[in-house]
């Protein structure tokens, strides 16, 4: 009888691992799913110092109106000013002056993130909505927009330009020569020669701006002293990423975390803002480092900073048709896939029969086998820019494996995810 009974139990266990197949039923976790899930216009947000989104591909529409769901919800209800993504820190600050009233279009906007991924109809009307409100506000209440990457120079270098032109303009004249390698026509191909120099010029302005600190924000002020910095920063950040043998995944993502904070820390001192909302690629935002190759992504920075006040949110389709650059052709071009498997989470949000969902972790520990099974290890989509077909046929190289209840705090759903709509010259 006990052998009987060993044998059944070492059957289970080898079934479980072949299939996938989890104590409580598929049915049991279907039912489950539902009873916390809610349509994304009825979620609920808690108040935290910084909530943030990562989008399951950056090539989908879907998750960029999510983005502006999400943003208005903690707008509106929640009071929150401060929008940041993952774009290029100066090409934000040009997004800044088109929502506080500045001249051209949301489409030349958007286009000034600098990367392809948000030129995009999408990213415009998110623009459009932020101006719009903008307008109807005091200056004190206004929205203020940041990108808190730095893979690009030009937009940066020309705010630090037009800052020391007006406080040290023979300094700004040597420095604009000196610094003319760093550039974004090059910043792909460059001489690493040629950068690591640019690098050493980079790192002797910043040391002479503050030696002239005083005298430079007695002819400005303390903010455009600090401003002017932090695109300072961004130049030397982008130059040792490309000139240095510094792990570029990782090195990154603390620099962008760095950059995060900065901003909160600015906004704080110069606005009396407490609070703000970050997007970028789930493995970004995601707070366990799985991404492949790096020790701590962003979001763990974040976690470990600031503790249960970093709210990340990821994101998820069942099937999708989304855009990006082909690694062999180098061409933009849609991509369709299907996530499939009993264990996906995807998989059982699909069998919902609901468009989006909204499940916050939190409220789904009071069904325990549900909640187990949260904090099992599964495969979450992660798609960045660059794709293959062959890509598909491969699980792991368009997934990570996540714990999501540990990865993040909540997660949408998207049952069909449609492609982004790009702007068109």
């Amino acid at each position: 009888m006990k052998r009987k009974l060993l044998f059944t139990i070492s059957l289970f266990i080898i079934l479980s691992v072949l299939t996938g197949f989890h104590p409580a039923s598929a049915n049991t976790l279907q039912q489950s799913l539902k009873a916390n899930l809610v349509p994304v216009s009825k979620m609920e947000l808690p108040a935290k110092t910084i909530i943030g989104f990562g989008e399951a591909t950056h090539g989908n529409k879907q998750f960029t109106t999510l983005k502006l769901d999400i943003f208005k919800h903690l707008v509106e209800k929640q009071g929150y000013r401060v929008f940041a993504i993952e774009g290029d820190f100066g090409g934000g600050q040009k997004v800044n002056e088109y929502i506080i009233g500045g001249s051209g279009t949301a489409q030349d906007a958007a286009k000034a993130i600098g990367f392809t991924i948000y030129h995009t109809e999408e990213m415009a009307a998110l623009l459009s909505w932020i101006r719009a409100f903008n307008e109807q506000r005091d200056a004190k209440d206004q929205i203020h927009f940041y990108g808190f990457d730095m893979q690009r120079y030009d937009h940066n270098k020309n705010g630090l330009f037009s800052y020391l032109k007006k406080v040290d303009p023979t300094l700004a004249s040597k420095y604009e020569k000196l610094l003319t390698n760093l550039n974004d026509k090059t910043v792909y191909d460059q001489k690493i020669v040629l950068v690591q120099e640019a690098l050493s010029h980079i790192k002797s302005l910043m040391e002479q701006m503050k030696q002239n600190q005083t005298v430079y924000i007695a002819k400005s002020s303390e903010k455009e002293y600090e401003l002017a910095t932090a695109f300072a920063e961004s130049i030397k950040q982008n130059a040792t990423l490309r000139g240095t043998n510094a792990n570029y995944s990782n090195t990154r993502d603390r620099y962008m975390a760095d950059k995060v904070m900065w901003i909160l820390s600015y906004e704080k001192k110069h606005y009396g803002r407490n609070n703000m909302f970050i997007a970028g690629h789930n493995g970004h935002i995601e707070k366990t480092s799985t991404s492949v190759g790096m020790t701590t992504c962003m979001g763990a920075h974040l976690a470990k900073a600031f503790g249960d006040q970093y709210y990340a949110i990821g994101s998820e389709f069942y099937e999708s048709t989304f855009l990006a650059n082909d690694a062999t052709t180098n061409e933009r071009k849609a991509f369709t896939l299907k996530n499939r498997g009993n264990d996906r989470l995807a998989v059982l949000f699909a069998q919902t029969g609901m468009e989006d969902g909204f499940l916050d972790f939190a409220k789904a520990k009071q069904h325990q086998d549900f909640y187990t099974y949260l904090n099992k290890a599964q495969s979450i989509s992660a798609i960045g820019d660059v794709f293959s077909g062959w890509y598909g046929k491969m699980e792991k190289l368009y997934t990570l494996q996540m714990v999501p209840a540990k990865a993040f705090d909540a997660i949408i759903f998207v049952r069909t995810a449609t492609p982004s709509v790009m702007i068109t010259d």
